[in-house]
């Protein structure tokens, strides 16, 4: 019987699947939030990258209550700034706080 990974554990997953995707991490509140900064224009090497990555971060955290997804992906507006500004941000709410409270303890 396979036993449910602690939140320390998760934390530690999120932390390792941002680094390897090329994303910062932020947790204010009951919001994680990945950062990558690329050259402003740039659409076809690092936006699309992070468009098509972020989620195997945000995905990580689990859902514990009613939340959502939101931010410059491809498919809004603030796709299009992130694309001038070269500043990609998604954010995730309604994760566990448990977590979230690890990842904070582990300086995110």
């Amino acid at each position: 019987m396979a036993t449910k990974p602690s939140p320390i554990e998760i934390a530690k997953n999120i932390v390792k699947a941002a680094a390897d995707n090329g994303f910062t991490l932020e947790v204010r509140g009951g919001i994680l939030t990945v950062h990558s900064r690329f050259q402003g224009g740039d659409v076809n090497a690092w936006f699309r990258n992070c468009d098509m990555s972020y989620y195997s971060v945000l995905g990580k955290l689990p859902s514990v209550e009613p939340g959502s997804t939101w931010g410059s992906d491809g498919g809004s507006v603030g796709g299009a700034v992130a694309i001038q500004s070269g500043r990609f941000v998604m954010n995730k709410s309604g994760g566990s706080k448990r977590v979230l409270a690890a990842l904070t303890k582990l300086g995110v």
